[in-house]
């Protein structure tokens, strides 16, 4: 087995990862990234389609205020372009299809009932302080009831319609039934960018897309880190001393002054630690669990929606594919679809033979798009919990009870042993800023505590 020694190791090679030990490297450290996959990028991955089309299947889209990610992708020479939202949206609901731009088509009463409940959350969302979410005023009580509790109340929405849309939108984000996440936690996402309809409405997050796909920005990162990166060499235990860190992975040893861990947190809890983590560290870990998440990524000759004046972006509370969204390349060589199963959906969606799969899948899209989108020229899917070292969809969620119990081990060292990634981050919380964000502090803080 080869042994390295080095001034800091890094585990970890998602965009948390790649940005602490740019930022080491950059102090003049010498360090040690170890990921277990054969890529970079972690939760940001670009497949190839069966037709030959590269195209990203995770983490994908940048938005308003994710300085840091713009500022890489310029430094890395990576174009970005605004998405396509030009023409209508399109959302079914009770079998018709309803198309508009700005103010959904529905009831006034369910219009006025999604407002309602979006106040009532940002008013928790506005008392959270961002560094200690668990000190709000009423912290147990919020922790102790669930998002879906919260959803399910009449009081708070008094509409089925209002209730299915925000269900589906908190689905959306969590990738599980909003009964499973703490309406406390919940608030935690929305908290590091303002507000929850920093996700939900384009006209605030003013989204775009990178030329080439953001993990091409992770491979770029990766090659200019050069030897230090070693691919395929997942860490199985790490060993705390008085004066070190011993990291073991697949045919590898490292010894370092600290080590950040930047990787999922079921992932993190799943190392052995000698001696163990601090209770609160380990509970934390082993407790903020990823929900299950199928994208699936549909290539036709063009985008035909455009000509039919849509903008892409369609929602279908109903169906097992509930939301679908314009992929295309900048270039327009291809129209592309990007489109969702979450949660429960996407547990039944893979216990399914995989041709019943696309058929279910391909059906939803034409429901919305119409015949056309059931001929692709490519269908691809990517299920994020049948990844071993993802085991599920973009973020982490808090249960109820997490984040008051154990919520102050997210920012702290156990240690030398550090903790980055878009769980760890306190601001863009559950984003692909937040993870170089939260990587960038993890660096700075190992070096100011050596």
């Amino acid at each position: 087995m080869d042994r390295v020694r080095t001034d800091y190791c890094v585990v970890g090679a998602g965009f948390a990862g790649l940005a602490a030990t740019r930022r080491l490297q950059d102090r003049g450290q010498t360090v040690t990234l170890l990921e277990a996959r054969d890529r970079v990028g972690g939760r940001a991955w670009n497949r190839a389609a069966e037709d030959g089309t590269v195209v990203s299947v995770g983490g994908t889209w940048l938005g308003k205020r994710q300085d840091r990610m713009f500022e890489l992708c310029r430094e890395y020479g990576m174009e970005v372009y605004p998405q396509y939202d030009t023409g209508d949206t399109l959302m079914r609901l009770g079998g018709t299809n309803r198309r508009y731009q700005g103010i959904p088509k529905i009831d006034i009463l369910s219009l006025l009932s999604l407002g309602l409940a979006f106040w009532q959350l940002d008013r928790i969302v506005k008392r959270m302080p961002v560094q200690e979410p668990w000190n709000i005023s009423g912290a147990r009580d919020l922790d102790a009831q669930t998002l879906g509790t919260f959803i399910a109340s009449r009081w708070n929405i008094p509409t089925d319609t209002a209730r299915k849309l925000i269900t589906t939108t908190m689905t959306t984000l969590f990738c599980v039934d909003p009964d499973e996440v703490s309406l406390l936690g919940s608030c935690v996402l929305a908290r590091g960018n303002g507000k929850f309809e920093y996700y939900v409405d384009n006209t605030i997050t003013e989204t775009h897309l990178v030329d080439g796909g953001v993990p091409e920005l992770a491979v770029r990162m990766a090659a200019k880190i050069g030897a230090s990166l070693r691919l395929s060499s997942p860490v199985r235990r790490i060993k705390q001393t008085a004066t070190g860190v011993e990291i073991s992975a697949d045919n590898l040893a490292v010894d370092a002054r600290r080590v950040i861990v930047a990787t999922p947190p079921f992932l993190a809890s799943r190392i052995e630690y000698d001696p163990m983590l601090p209770p609160m560290h380990g509970q934390l870990l082993r407790r903020l669990l990823s929900g299950a998440a199928i994208r699936g990524i549909t290539i036709y000759d063009e985008p035909f929606w455009r000509a039919d004046g849509l903008s892409g972006m369609t929602v279908a509370p109903d169906l097992p594919v509930p939301v679908a969204l314009d992929q295309s390349p900048r270039s327009l060589n291809v129209g592309i679809l990007s489109s969702y199963m979450f949660g429960p959906q996407a547990i039944k969606g893979a216990m399914m033979d995989p041709a019943e799969r696309r058929d279910v899948w391909l059906r939803a899209l034409a429901t919305r798009y119409g015949p056309k989108a059931l001929t692709p020229r490519a269908h691809l899917e990517t299920d994020w919990a049948a990844e071993e070292w993802s085991l599920g969809g973009m973020i982490a969620h808090f249960a109820p009870g997490v984040l008051t119990n154990y919520g102050r081990a997210l920012y702290e060292p156990a240690g030398r042993i550090h903790f980055a990634g878009s769980e760890h981050a306190a601001e863009m919380h559950g984003l692909m800023e937040g993870a170089v964000r939260s990587g960038e502090k993890a660096a700075d803080e190992v070096v100011s505590a050596a």
